[in-house]
């Protein structure tokens, strides 16, 4: 027979506080597993909270690109690698490379990186079926996740294998301001167990404007916690792909060869939008002319924006800071 919600919940309670027989419980491994039951079971009983937030509309999974860059004021900085199939290839610094889906507040499905010991560490995790997904975005939805992971102790070889459960809830949306700007946001918040015992919890405001988080706060059972607030955002011209690299340097000498200052010059590379407008143009005491300029890359809701000078040569606009390595001429 079935039982009722709330007394399967007892139930699991029961084996818990050892009121029940061993037997009655099953295995140890069900005990943590009924704690869970128990754990997500109860939250129907708490009271409803009323969202004072900015209202927004259901927000759908962000989309990224090759070079879609994000810097915080931590001092963290991440972009896009490459794409492999539907998930991402992050660069997260040095040999730091992390492995996501277009869902940010999942695991990293692959990573691996050289630890201070010069010792290669790497890691799977897998999301194991029945998990619930948290998008679209709504306030006071409530999922559960659970995965399995393995990593390989960079000493032995061996391989450590472990099962965790997530659950992530959005508990509110909130306007916030941070070194980047002003934002609506989702307020998400995901909290770990291993077993019945909590690991850390992750807090992320999400703003849909441009796709991705804007503040990102973590707390640990062990361990220092940790905040942080995005500064800039939007696609890397170094680290966007090459066919784009290329397009973004035909513009700008397009740009400077042909426009007068403050006349824009716009193309596209696949869904990168690439606009330069030269600012100001001097002649140097050596006669050499040279020209301020200003590009943005825009891509997927993010732009990036950046200001430079170039000087005229016998081979073209090139960059200030290569000027002395070429011959030059006056024009």
């Amino acid at each position: 027979m079935k039982m009722p919600t709330l007394s399967r919940h007892f139930g699991a309670l029961s084996c818990v506080l050892g009121l029940s027989s061993l037997g009655a419980c099953q295995t140890l491994d069900d005990f943590g597993a009924k704690l869970n039951e128990l754990n997500d079971g109860m939250g129907q009983y708490a009271e409803k909270t009323v969202n004072t937030g900015p209202a927004l509309a259901p927000a759908t999974l962000p989309d990224f690109g090759i070079g879609d860059a994000f810097v915080f004021d931590s001092g963290r900085a991440i972009y896009v690698e490459k794409i492999s199939g539907d998930n991402f290839v992050w660069n997260g610094g040095g040999d730091y490379r992390f492995e996501t889906s277009a869902d940010f507040t999942g695991p990293n499905l692959e990573w691996s990186y050289t630890d201070k010991e010069d010792r290669k560490r790497s890691g799977t995790t897998k999301i194991k079926e029945g998990s619930q997904s948290l998008w679209p975005l709504e306030y006071d939805k409530m999922v559960r996740i659970s995965t399995k992971s393995e990593n390989i102790d960079p000493d032995t070889g061996k391989v450590n294998s472990y099962d965790q459960w997530l659950t992530c809830k959005v508990p509110a949306t909130e306007r916030i301001e941070v070194p980047a700007g002003t934002f609506d946001t989702y307020v998400i918040e995901c909290s770990r167990y291993y077993k019945q015992w909590w690991m850390q919890t992750t807090k992320w405001w999400y703003a849909p404007e441009i796709g991705f988080y804007v503040k990102r706060d973590r707390s640990w059972n062990s361990g220092t916690d940790h905040s942080e607030e995005l500064l800039t955002y939007g696609p890397a011209p170094t680290k966007i792909a090459k066919n784009a690299q290329e397009q973004l340097a035909k513009t700008v000498q397009t740009a400077l060869e042909n426009n007068n200052s403050g006349d824009v010059e716009k193309t596209h590379a696949g869904s990168i939008e690439i606009v330069v407008t030269p600012i100001k143009t001097v002649q140097t005491d050596k006669g050499i002319w040279c020209r301020t300029y200003r590009q943005e890359l825009t891509a997927r809701k993010r732009s990036s924006q950046q200001v430079k000078s170039a000087c005229r040569t016998e081979t073209g606009w090139v960059i200030e800071d290569q000027v002395a390595e070429v011959k030059t001429t006056e024009m």
